[in-house]
């Protein structure tokens, strides 16, 4: 004679969740500035890396306050994490944005020459 409960719990078993499917991602307001500035730091147009840089490395209270506004629109960023990662990236990406602008010259030299 089968047990009613065992018949349960293997039914459970066999068609339940190997493993819980992960959280979906939030996405937040702060953030959303935060790369938007990043990109824009990235940029090539030299109006929108002022201004970002001036977002991401602010050197007076007003920009400052600014930044710190976003930082805390983001859930769950460490404020001293994001400062250092800014600090030890922005290096990295003013040599990209340097090698980037020399290309774009070079491209535009030669189709003057040609």
């Amino acid at each position: 004679m089968i047990d009613e409960t065992e018949l349960i719990h293997t039914e459970l078993y066999s068609s339940g969740a190997i493993y819980q499917p992960s959280a979906p991602r939030r996405r937040n307001l702060g953030g959303a500035i935060l790369l938007a500035a990043i990109q824009d730091y990235r940029s090539l147009d030299d109006d929108d890396h002022l201004n970002a840089e001036l977002f991401l490395y602010p050197r007076t209270t007003e920009w400052q306050d600014h930044y710190d506004w976003a930082v805390a629109l983001t859930e769950g960023m460490n404020p001293a994490w994001l400062r250092d990662a800014l600090d030890k990236s922005k290096a990295k990406w003013d040599r990209q944005r340097f090698e980037q602008r020399a290309a774009r010259q070079r491209r535009a030299s030669r189709r003057s020459v040609n």
